[in-house]
């Protein structure tokens, strides 16, 4: 039984913290064990070659470099043996306080295992300088095995080093920055100075004025390795005894919302099922003001925000967008919302451009600064040597014919490879042996984790001593071979812009039509010469190829700029390598990604044709006009101006929370429910956060996302770079061009995790979407403890907005249905109907409904005339089911497990209006126009809002007829 979130929880008290202040002084007292070995290192080494005598691997190539001067080596040895122990127990100290800092299970993940890299590289370096300076101390032959033994520690020493020193370094500064946020906070605010005692620290679910909670956690999962995510809070979710439990978890609504007698949902399908919908809703209008919910996906979305925007003090129910009101007019003359006119298309294509170079300029920056970091390190410490790379890499000749020779590769750091792999492999086969004999054997399970951290720790070898290596080699091998000079840089970049730039208007625009024809009935359609069912879709193959290769494209070109950087960045003038780190951090620091992207474009569309509201002119005798909002003045919030009105349903909107992995998400789906109404944002995969909270908690740019206008365009993201089930590749390439819509909103479940733990280590909430979240789109990532979620359409979870309906716990679900399914078979009702039952144990039966498949009608006469229209007609356009709950719904002390749902389908019947049936027999598409169809002229938003209206006006009977029953 769909049901309202329990009381608050009681927050599990975790072991008591360190307090602010001593976490500043603990992070700044970690390093005075690296200030000091440094200082002795300078102090006490000679200037002497050390890394070229630990990677000679032999003891005649050792002999060449320390020949006459073994006496310093062993000084300088010595003396980095000390710096080592000192810095490496700088990192471990940092990461133990990195524990309290984190609150989060991937912090604290990441921080475990740099500990544990951290002790090994120590460990490591001592005993490879320890080799290094007995074999020094032997007088006479050496062999050779010391330094090649050196030589491969060394290999792994500065690599887990490395790699530790760049986490230690995030992990220090994040700490001092939380830590110095909460003592400022308490500076500021005395009475807060017990904030870091969780005796003391507010409760995540304290509640605001209607004594609701501000947040309400998810149902709690286990990850792979067992342990409970969200954690920090106690989960009142658990019912002992109850076998469908997952049904109940999922049917968890926010709170304060009850069960009701009447709700409806309005379907995705952009301006298509806008206009449907507009015409359903004004025939539905007096069952519209007794309903409680209206929840709309997409372009459902956009009349029922316009709807809610349009009502005020003196616009009721009755009167907005009410046929032939000025909102109506309004609607009608900015149909093409997106552009209309050659003005508005230079503005869309030139938004596009603009991020799209935003987002590459960004990402070239981000690959050169790696890069040049790697440059440095191979030039320091040449595991393998690149030096000879670098004076071609950066010539440019146009004349120049000779190319470099490839990298030589050192013998024990080949060998150390693998040494790895066979390590992993024994451990491997150990591991399997400690399963079959015990599965529960914690032996097991460490073998298993060691098993994994060898395999990390070979591919890092291989990387480091082969890929990157060969990768530097290739890409100036291959600009000395074909003799590149500047300019012809020049024209490659500006030849990826623009090849990537169309990539994205075939990705988004591109569609052709088709006709739709089913086994038999293609052979019997040409022989009777019928032309089957039309409909625009996407352009299958040659789009699919288009895209994959201008991916192929970038990641060649990346990849050569990452070659390129690590050969030559050391080499760089100093000036340039100052400049791109500095760049990449400025903008990459103060350039939030959503507003790069076309986001706040389509929102600024969409509500100059949806987010009006009618005025009396000044100085008339009441001329009326629709006057759009001004979205640079007046934000309309979700909790004000989302707020339901006087008989009107609570709008709902529905969004997808998109998530990676296989924690929440079965393989396949890879997004939540994520809905925005006036009262709570959020869903039951992803916790409900009070709306209002969020809007004073979050910082301006998230929270200019947090109203009516914004949810309005997110929940109508039909293209991004997570969409659900979609197509990977396309979600890639909008990512690498911008071409994306959708935004990264509050994660309502790591909300109730950071509220719950003492103040001072839980991070805040961003001030803006930064690089990382653009590197999230691109590969992919989208945690479920993460502080931000990425939010799009909710087609990406379910287009109907029917699976969220029945969550809410309606007696009569209506659903008006415009998505544009292929016929014969409704699939989008049918995939809603099959999710209700997987994720709330709601069965749903449907009565005749193949009376909704095309050519179910009775002719039209003639039928030879009209033979191609008759194959379109429906026997009817609206069917009804039942709808049984697994529990009891309680609507006004009435019990009952019952209910009705009523489907209005876009399909043609034979009644319809004589205007209507003409205009489908000229436009053979007709009703299944493309989603990406967003330029309506008035003859197909007429046809679509009359059809709308001629649903609306059979669901009125029936619910009337109903009612009187």
């Amino acid at each position: 039984m769909p049901h309202s979130a329990p009381p608050p929880p009681t927050a599990v008290r975790p072991a008591r913290p360190v307090t602010a202040e001593q976490g500043f002084l603990r992070a700044w007292a970690a390093l005075v064990p690296a200030a000091l070995g440094v200082a002795y290192f300078l102090w006490r080494a000679p200037d002497v070659d050390l890394a070229r005598l630990q990677l000679a691997g032999t003891a005649a190539a050792a002999k060449e470099v320390y020949d006459g001067h073994a006496p310093a080596f062993r000084d300088a040895l010595v003396a980095q043996m000390v710096w080592v122990a000192c810095g490496a127990a700088t990192l471990l100290l940092v990461f133990q306080i990195g524990h309290h800092a984190y609150s989060g299970l991937r912090g604290r993940q990441v921080s475990h295992w740099a500990l544990i890299a951290t002790f090994a590289g120590a460990v490591f370096g001592l005993v490879e300088n320890g080799l290094l300076v007995g074999a020094l101390r032997v007088r006479g032959r050496v062999d050779d095995w010391p330094f090649a033994t050196a030589t491969a520690l060394e290999t792994v020493k500065w690599l887990l080093l490395g790699a530790s020193t760049v986490i230690g370094a995030t992990v220090w500064a994040t700490t001092v920055s939380r830590a110095g946020r909460g003592m400022r906070r308490k500076a500021a605010d005395p009475d807060d100075a017990d904030a870091d005692d969780p005796e003391t620290a507010p409760s995540p679910h304290s509640a605001h004025s209607d004594h609701t909670p501000e947040v309400v956690p998810p149902w709690p999962v286990a990850e792979a390795d067992g342990r409970i995510w969200p954690t920090g809070v106690a989960h009142p979710h658990a019912e002992p005894g109850i076998p469908s439990a997952h049904w109940r978890y999922q049917s968890t609504t926010a709170p304060g919302r009850q069960h009701a007698k009447l709700g409806f949902c309005v379907s995705g399908g952009g301006i298509r099922s806008a206009t449907v919908t507009l015409g359903a809703l004004q025939a539905l209008r007096r069952s519209l003001r007794e309903a409680r919910y209206l929840v709309s996906v997409s372009g459902g979305g956009y009349t029922a925000g316009a709807m809610q925007l349009a009502l005020d003090d003196t616009l009721t129910s009755r009167d907005a967008f009410a046929p032939g009101s000025p909102e109506e007019d309004h609607l009608r003359r900015h149909s093409k919302y997106v552009a209309d006119g050659t003005g508005q298309w230079m503005v869309a294509l030139g938004v596009l451009l603009r991020g799209l170079l935003a987002s590459l300029f960004l990402l070239a920056a981000a690959t050169g600064t790696i890069g040049l970091v790697l440059s440095w390190a191979y030039h320091d410490v040449p595991v393998t040597d690149l030096t000879h790379l670098a004076k071609p890499g950066i010539r440019f000749c146009a004349h120049c014919t000779t190319t470099p020779a490839r990298p030589s590769f050192r013998d024990p750091a080949v060998w150390t490879v693998a040494y790895a792999l066979v390590a992993a492999a024994g451990i491997w086969l150990l591991w399997l042996a400690a399963y079959v004999w015990d599965r529960a054997d914690q032996m097991a399970r460490w073998l298993a984790r060691a098993f994994q951290a060898f395999v990390v720790l070979t591919l890092a070898l291989t990387a480091v001593v082969f890929v990157l290596p060969l990768l530097a080699w290739s890409a100036v091998y291959l600009q000395t071979r074909n003799q590149v000079s500047r300019p012809d840089a020049t024209v490659g970049a500006g030849l990826t812009v623009l090849v990537t730039y169309f990539a994205a208007l075939v990705g988004t625009l591109w569609r052709r039509r088709q006709t739709v024809r089913t086994g038999l009935s293609k052979v019997m359609d040409v022989v009777r010469g019928r032309s089957g069912l039309s409909r625009a879709v996407p352009n299958g193959l040659l789009q699919y190829l288009t895209v994959w290769v201008v991916l192929v494209v970038l990641a060649a070109v990346f990849l050569l700029i990452l070659g390129w950087t690590t050969a030559t960045g050391w080499a760089w003038p100093l000036w340039l390598q100052i400049c791109v780190p500095a760049v990449l951090l400025f903008i990459g620091s103060l350039l939030d990604q959503t507003w790069m992207s076309l986001h706040p474009f389509y929102r600024r569309r969409l509500a100059s044709a949806f987010a009006v509201r009618r005025e009396v002119l000044p100085g008339t005798e009441g001329t009326q006009v629709a006057r759009p909002y001004d979205f640079a003045t007046e934000t309309t919030t979700l909790s004000e101006y989302g707020a339901r009105k006087p008989d009107f349903p609570q709008v709902i909107f529905a969004a997808a929370g998109n998530l990676s992995g296989s924690d929440r998400t079965p393989p396949g789906r890879r997004a939540v429910s994520y809905t925005l109404s006036h009262d709570y944002v959020g869903g039951p995969d992803v916790g409900y956060a009070c709306t209002a909270c969020l809007e004073q908690r979050s910082k301006r740019h998230i929270a200019r996302d947090l109203t009516v206008q914004s949810a309005v365009a997110i929940s109508g993201a039909a293209f991004a770079s997570a969409m659900g089930a979609q197509a990977r590749a396309f979600q890639v390439l909008f990512a690498l061009s911008n071409a994306r819509l959708g935004s990264w909103l509050p994660n309502p479940g790591a909300l109730a995790e950071q509220w719950s733990a003492p103040r001072w280590p839980a991070p805040p909430a961003p001030l803006i979407r930064r690089l990382p979240y653009l590197l999230r789109e691109v590969f992919g990532r989208y945690p479920m403890d993460d502080r931000l979620l990425l939010v799009t359409d909710g087609g990406h979870y379910e287009n109907l907005g029917l699976v969220e309906l029945l969550r809410q716990g309606v007696r009569t679900a209506v659903c008006i249905d415009a998505s544009g399914d292929v016929p014969p078979f409704a699939t989008t009702l049918a995939q809603a109907i099959a999710l209700a039952q997987e994720e709330l144990g709601i069965t749903i039966t449907l009565h005749e409904p193949t009376a909704l498949v095309p050519g179910s009608s009775d002719p039209l006469q003639p039928p030879s005339v009209l033979s191609a229209l008759n194959a379109r007609l429906s026997r009817t356009s609206v069917v009804t089911g039942d709808i049984t709950y697994p529990e009891d719904l309680d609507i006004d002390g009435e019990r009952g497990r019952h209910g009705t749902l009523i489907v209005a389908r876009t399909t043609l019947t034979k009644d319809l209006p004589y205007e209507l049936l003409s205009y489908a027999a000229a436009h053979p598409v007709f009703p299944h126009d493309s989603t990406s169809d967003q330029w309506f002229d008035h003859r197909q938003f007429d046809a679509y809002q009359t059809l709308g209206r001629c649903l609306g006006q059979r669901v009125q009977e029936l619910l009337d007829g109903a009612e009187a029953s």
